[in-house]
């Protein structure tokens, strides 16, 4: 099975303000975990370029292309 980063979704202090912030963060199996330090859901932590990123530089480059072909034929 793939595994993955995964970080606590936590903001601010936890364990009843005994700790400042909670920045745990390790690999697992893909699935659904929680911090074992304060109890917060865990957020798989990307490796790469999400799909709406993919299609804007796509997009991007399609315009800077466009650009310079018309700047070609004026």
């Amino acid at each position: 099975m793939a595994q993955f980063l995964y970080r606590c979704t936590a903001e601010g202090a936890v364990n009843n303000n005994l700790k400042a912030s909670c920045d745990f963060e390790m690999v697992f199996e893909e699935g659904s975990h929680h911090c074992p330090i304060c109890g917060q859901e865990l957020l798989r932590v990307s490796d790469g370029l999400t799909i709406s990123e993919i299609l804007r530089l796509g997009q991007q480059l399609a315009n800077k292309h466009k650009t310079k072909a018309q700047q070609k034929n004026e």
